[in-house]
Parts: C-alpha cells; sequence; structure tokens
C-alpha cells in the first residue's frame, strides 16, 4: 500500500499565483514557415532566432543519403528525430523516432541520413556551427543572425511576408 500525500499548499513565503509576474511566449506555428535548403538535400524551418544569445530552434529535414560534412558544434545542440534514421559517421550509435542527442560544445561531427526514409529532426541550437572540408578547413559559419538572414532572403525569393521569428 502506497502512502498518501495532501495536495501541495503554498507557504507563507510563497507568492500568489495571481502576483507572479506572466511570462511572454513566443508561439510559432511551424504550419506557416517555409522550408528553405541549408546543403544539397537539406532544408530547415526556422521556427525561432535569437539574435542577442545565438538560440535557435529549428526543423532539420534531410533527404536519404544526405549529409552535412563534417562540422564543429561551437555551443551546445540537442537534437530529437521526428522521423527517419541518422548517424554521425564518427559514433556507434544510429538516432531514430525519439531518440535525442546532446552535441557538447567543440565536438566534431559528421551528420549523415542513414535509409530510405528522409530524418527529420527538431534541434535547439546555440552558438555557431563551423563547416569544414575534408583537410579540417572552414568552408562556412552559421549562426542565429546567418540562418535569420537566409530565411528572409528565402521569403524575398519567393514573395513570402516573413514572419517575426527574431528576438534581440
Amino acid at each position: 500500500m502506497s502512502a498518501r500525500r495532501s495536495p501541495r499548499t503554498p507557504s507563507a513565503a510563497a507568492p500568489a499565483a495571481a502576483s507572479l509576474p506572466v511570462a511572454a511566449a513566443a508561439y510559432v506555428s511551424s504550419e506557416s514557415l517555409p522550408w528553405f535548403p541549408l546543403t544539397d538535400g537539406v532544408h530547415i524551418k526556422l521556427c525561432r532566432a535569437s539574435l542577442s544569445t545565438g538560440q535557435c530552434v529549428m526543423f532539420l529535414r534531410a533527404q536519404p543519403g544526405a549529409d552535412l560534412g563534417a562540422y564543429c558544434q561551437h555551443g551546445v545542440a540537442t537534437v530529437y528525430t521526428v522521423a527517419g534514421r541518422w548517424r554521425y559517421r564518427e559514433a556507434d550509435w544510429l538516432a531514430g523516432v525519439g531518440d535525442v542527442v546532446v552535441e557538447p560544445a567543440g565536438s566534431t561531427h559528421s551528420f549523415e541520413v542513414v535509409g530510405d526514409v528522409a530524418a527529420l529532426t527538431f534541434v535547439h541550437l546555440t552558438g555557431a556551427v563551423e563547416f569544414l572540408d575534408a583537410s579540417g578547413a572552414t568552408l562556412r559559419v552559421e549562426n542565429a543572425e546567418t540562418l535569420h538572414g537566409r530565411y528572409l532572403a528565402h521569403c524575398a525569393l519567393h514573395g513570402i511576408d516573413p514572419l517575426d521569428i527574431a528576438s534581440r
């Protein structure tokens, strides 16, 4: 038999819920956002980009056989797998639906889709991602500012009214 707990009652020192400040939530309807290309076979849907903190929230969709090449993660990234399977060539695991991967700052990976189904991930990214060539030289750097710029350019090119997904 388990012990019964009494409901929690606020202590005298705790403020009443009505007096707590209401935080403004940043709601984004992802259906109203476009997919735009990052590389061949890889598209992103940028949901939020903080130009002051460098954080981004996005979906990443990669077609079968697509890869991002090697990249160095300057900040932490948390990746949740929504569909498909993917891995890092350097790792001994294969991420599938429901799996979460946390990429530590300073790590280098080589992302690739495995199988014949597109991979769809939800990504919370902090900091820059430095894409590297085979010798380790920098090809390009992506961050909240560059990804936001890509989003705005894509919208302008295709006559889409951009949503305000940036914060300061």
